[in-house]
């Protein structure tokens, strides 16, 4: 018998176009699934990024397939086929994706299988989603819901916030909230001693997207205990504006923040500045309309780090023996994830929301946070021609590639002109203006 299930999937995911597949019943199979089972498997099928890796559980533990079933796979997967016969070792094995399972031709024997997308998310078969927990030591999983284990975050099963997507809303005698209040204001007080705390959500993780999320921050923080034998995990701060911190609860990080630090920014990543100084995020933290500023307490695997520059234009680990970057190795303000882990390295934990007068004591924003100077009304040309001849040829191909996306308006020009003050420096752009003025 077959059954057919007709749909079209986009170049948008990275597959090619087709109208049906069809979806045959096997004898070798244990794993039939009910209609709205194998719907779920063909939306997971069809919602999905190019996998960047394959899982098989196998004696009680999830573990990666071998390159070449992997590359097998993966070419499959963007042809749009959700049934592939592969051998190996001179074994034979169908790997079935809506069913997500191996099964082995010789024996009749099934393992699960699942895989994760470029984009961090992860996706397993809901019946094997405690022994993906036992694994990987996550604690409790009920409703399809993953719990952290020892950590801030533990088992909660109440409604989500309206206020942020997936949060829950603490109530000031939690024990949540009193950590979460003494660790931000223990910080804050010195610099803005009116600083009020006016809410404190609780990230639940219990949506399709934060919980794949939650699940690939597992696997990296498994990964990089094996790697360095030590995965480091740190809480930091993240502050932006509004509508960015519910995009990120809702879909992740997207873009860094290091280009918002100017020239005190280091390196092209997720700037997060160290439990005990969150002052330093709230100066990328925008007010909203109620005059509410919020931060994200995230947990962060920094594996193993190593120095960055202020100034920095350094975008990825500078080799293969590093992770993450700090601004000081003995004593880090800032904690740096590169673009490539951001939401594999980073997992938000609890919102925090306050009001300040926002006058501290004798503390100004960095240089790339202050109101953008007469650099702007420039003319680019002439000005990169007097530069060039201070910078060395590498910056100065960094500052051709932000201005040429500036100029397809792919980045504003505030974002081309923070760039341009981080790769040169407010100093020679200071002095080179100057040069222009008397001319």
């Amino acid at each position: 018998m077959e059954h057919s299930i007709t749909s079209e999937i986009t170049a948008g995911n990275g597959r090619a176009q087709f109208d049906a597949f069809p979806i045959q019943r096997s004898d070798l199979s244990s794993s039939f699934l009910p209609n709205e089972k194998l719907a779920r498997g063909f939306s997971n099928f069809k919602k999905s990024g190019v996998p960047s890796r394959f899982l098989l559980f196998s004696e009680g533990t999830w573990v990666d397939l071998a390159h070449k079933i992997f590359e097998e796979l993966k070419a499959g997967f963007l042809a749009g086929k959700t049934r592939l016969e592969i051998a190996e070792y001179e074994k034979f094995y169908i790997f079935d994706l809506l069913r997500m399972s191996r099964i082995d031709l010789n024996t009749g024997k099934r393992n699960s299988i699942a895989w994760i997308d470029v984009q961090g998310r992860c996706f397993f078969p809901v019946d094997e989603r405690e022994n993906l927990s036992e694994s990987l030591g996550l604690g409790i999983v009920k409703k399809d819901h993953i719990h952290c284990g020892k950590s801030l975050c533990d088992e909660n099963t109440e409604v989500s916030s309206n206020r942020w997507p997936d949060t829950k809303l603490l109530s000031d005698d939690d024990k949540f909230y009193k950590v979460v209040e003494k660790l931000f204001l223990s910080g804050i007080k010195k610099f803005i001693p009116d600083t009020i705390i006016t809410s404190i959500h609780k990230c639940l993780h219990s949506s399709s997207s934060a919980n794949s999320r939650l699940l690939s921050f597992q696997f990296k923080k498994r990964e990089t205990m094996e790697a360095r034998g030590n995965s480091n995990i740190k809480f930091g701060w993240y502050g932006s504006s509004t509508s960015n911190v519910s995009a990120i609860l809702s879909d992740g990080f997207r873009h860094p923040n290091g280009a918002q630090l100017g020239i005190s920014n280091h390196g092209f990543g997720i700037h997060l500045s160290s439990p005990y100084s969150p002052y330093d995020s709230t100066l990328l933290s925008d007010a909203d309309e109620n005059s509410e500023k919020h931060l994200l307490l995230c947990r962060v695997i920094m594996g193993k780090s190593e120095k960055v520059e202020a100034g920095s234009i350094q975008d990825h680990p500078s080799n293969e023996g590093f992770d993450t970057g700090v601004d000081d190795i003995m004593n880090p303000k800032w904690y740096v994830v590169w673009n490539t882990h951001m939401n594999t390295r980073i997992i938000p934990d609890f919102v925090v929301s306050f009001k300040s007068s926002g006058n501290s004591k004798g503390l100004k924003k960095p240089l790339g946070v202050q109101k953008l100077s007469s650099a702007t009304n420039l003319p680019f040309c002439k000005l990169f021609s007097e530069i060039g001849r201070s910078l060395p040829s590498s910056k100065m191909q960094a500052l051709e590639i932000f201005y040429n996306q500036y100029k397809v308006g792919r980045i504003s020009k505030e974002m081309f002109i923070r760039y341009m003050r981080s790769i040169a420096g407010d100093q020679l752009l200071t002095s080179t203006i100057r040069r222009f003025r008397v001319r």
